[in-house]
């Protein structure tokens, strides 16, 4: 090993914190060690994880499995903040969408856990239409509810590749699986970089999000006259409930829902499908 080699692993290693993989900076993998002084074009991973062809015939990933382990990747990598799911692995915009880095450096985006417990049952989603472009932090798709309609905002900027076709008739999974199957918009990003700067990742989010909580039980019980029964369904041991909005009337569900988006309520529930928006309409 010659003197240049030397220094280069000594400086290296001395600056560990500072330096990571592009992939754990972009909270694709929570850990990886480099072995390659940080040279992503011969990196078999790299390769891997844009599904190119490997150039060291070691491996390769088909884009249909990159995506499955990206779904697998919030079961293993996810906590808890009294009841909410947080996923490890994510950024979150403060309007309660989520955004994940996947292969290629596209961003597949979602309505959180807290979001979608505040909001309530999904009645309908509508999303937009294929190659329609988004801006951090406009609005990008609405969900219907029983209190009327939420905007919900995207969290990066970018070209819109594909939606969930799934939640058309099944508007219901943004409930059951927020992480996963009920992601909504997976987008080519126009500025990754810029955007994951100003969206919160680790424990960033649980401190925000154990804040938001706190928020929604001082307005719950703050506006509710049944403070005994609102109190009791939020903090029966530290969870959030899924029916801690049951004794508020509908006008008192809407003033709560809409201290944690950035758009106001809209209209009146529609109790149908969703539908996709085509040509921008």
């Amino acid at each position: 090993m010659n003197g240049t080699s030397q220094g280069t692993i000594f400086n290296q290693a001395t600056s560990a914190d500072a330096i990571h993989c592009l992939w754990m900076q972009a909270g694709v993998v929570d850990y990886k060690l480099c072995d390659r002084e940080y040279d992503c074009d011969q990196c078999p991973f790299d390769e891997a994880i844009h599904s190119r062809p490997s150039k060291h015939g070691s491996f390769s990933l088909s884009r249909d499995h990159v995506d499955a382990a990206m779904m697998k990747m919030r079961t293993a990598h996810s906590m808890a903040v009294q009841g909410c799911e947080v996923a490890q692995s994510l950024f979150y915009h403060s309007g309660h969408t989520w955004a994940r880095v996947e292969a290629g450096g596209v961003v597949r985006v979602g309505l959180d856990d807290f979001g979608q417990r505040v909001l309530g049952p999904a009645y309908s989603i509508e999303l937009p239409s294929a190659h329609a472009t988004m801006k951090r932090g406009e609005v990008c798709w609405r969900l219907t509810h029983q209190c009327g309609v939420t905007h919900l905002v995207s969290p990066v900027s970018g070209k819109v590749l594909s939606v969930n076709s799934n939640l058309l008739l099944r508007p219901s999974l943004v409930n059951r699986d927020p992480y996963a199957e009920g992601w909504t918009i997976l987008i080519e990003p126009s500025d990754l970089k810029g955007c994951l700067k100003r969206l919160m990742y680790g424990e960033r989010v649980r401190q925000w999000l154990a804040q938001e909580i706190e928020k929604l039980r001082l307005l719950v019980n703050g506006t509710s006259k049944q403070d005994t029964k609102i109190s009791t369904t939020m903090t029966d041991g530290g969870l959030l409930r899924q029916e801690f909005l049951s004794g508020l009337t509908i006008e008192e569900m809407r003033r709560v829902i809409s201290s944690f988006f950035p758009f106001p309520l809209a209209g009146e529930p529609e109790r149908n499908h969703a539908i996709l928006l085509q040509n921008g309409r």
